[in-house]
């Protein structure tokens, strides 16, 4: 069974007379920043001036700083950019910052994709720690703004202090995750599960198997209409059941003849041929090629990413959706 931490676990204390940096003021880092402010947490944010993510922190009443001032500032320094920028951001901005405080930091990380595979070399001298909603950033706002939280993942790479496991902790509950429970992981096992259901099922299998069987549909002549609906717009019903029922319940919901269909179906869709392919990306990834790769992708201005989206951007699937919200008004 997980360890799971709840708010009595946490110590906000611990964060009272702190400095929080924000860096990076996309969708994790504006829910952070606002909701360690309204936990009473002194929040600062660093950004690149006059860009989108400035503005709006100005806007949403924050002190606004270069990364650099605001990692000298701050005591706690919570890295809420893309992956693929924390290794420049971190030696132009955050090391000389470093150098000049010489203060002993707390970094905390929303996802252990830079400390996993050592994309950026991080001082002896700090804490390292995860705190990782499982959900985005609109989530983490919304329900704490409900009295709720959003379920986070707490790890300690490095503890220099002796008190990383409990500042984790303390972040936690000021983003409100306690409320839920935060589960203990590590960094190694947060990224490796994170990218393989990503690319697996989440963003990377469930999209291709959506296109596969829409194109399978209207190459036999079936409308593309009513093949978008049944393919696509209905994934939704069933990801609620499992949401809310897990796997049991949602087959005990759905009709006698999709049960049986997808116990003939399924298992032949993804058969042993399917489970090696899934084994060879989990070793991808677990291996370090995965990130090795997707570090010279970004680097080259991510051609590979871009060539594949606007493909995907002008296929009759697309164009379909894009009627059908027309017609059809959902």
């Amino acid at each position: 069974m997980a360890t799971i931490y709840y708010d009595q676990d946490a110590d906000l204390a611990l964060l009272k007379n702190k400095a929080v940096a924000i860096i990076g003021y996309g969708n994790q880092g504006r829910a952070h920043a606002l909701n360690l402010k309204d936990s009473g947490i002194e929040v600062i944010v660093g950004a690149r001036n006059n860009g989108n993510a400035f503005r709006n922190a100005v806007a949403d009443g924050f002190a606004v700083m270069s990364v650099k001032a605001a990692s000298v500032k701050a005591s706690v320094l919570a890295i809420m950019l893309p992956d693929e920028v924390v290794t420049e951001v971190f030696k132009n901005e955050i090391d000389p910052a470093l150098q000049e405080s010489k203060e002993a930091k707390t970094f905390v990380f929303a996802h252990g994709f830079t400390v996993t595979n050592k994309t950026a070399k991080f001082p002896a001298s700090a804490d390292i720690v995860l705190v990782a909603p499982t959900g985005p950033g609109r989530q983490v706002r919304s329900l704490y703004i409900e009295g709720r939280g959003l379920p986070a993942l707490v790890a300690v790479e490095q503890d220099v202090s002796g008190n990383a496991h409990s500042m984790a902790l303390a972040y936690a509950k000021a983003i409100g995750c306690t409320r839920a429970g935060a589960i203990k992981t590590t960094f190694r096992e947060e990224t490796i599960t994170d990218l393989f259901c990503e690319q697996a099922v989440l963003c990377g299998g469930m999209p291709e198997l959506i296109k596969a069987s829409f194109n399978t549909l209207v190459a036999r002549g079936y409308q593309p209409e009513l093949a978008y609906i049944s393919c696509l717009k209905e994934v939704k019903l069933i990801a609620d059941l499992l949401f809310t029922q897990g796997m049991d319940g949602m087959r005990h919901a759905i009709s006698n003849t999709a049960k049986y269909g997808s116990v003939i179906a399924g298992p032949s869709i993804i058969d042993a041929a399917a489970v090696q392919k899934l084994e060879q990306l989990l070793n991808n990834i677990e291996e370090g090629r995965f990130a090795s790769d997707f570090m010279a992708e970004a680097k080259a201005g991510s051609p590979v990413t871009r060539k594949y989206s606007s493909q995907e951007a002008n296929s009759q699937l697309a164009r379909t959706g894009k009627e059908l919200k027309e017609s059809l008004h959902f």
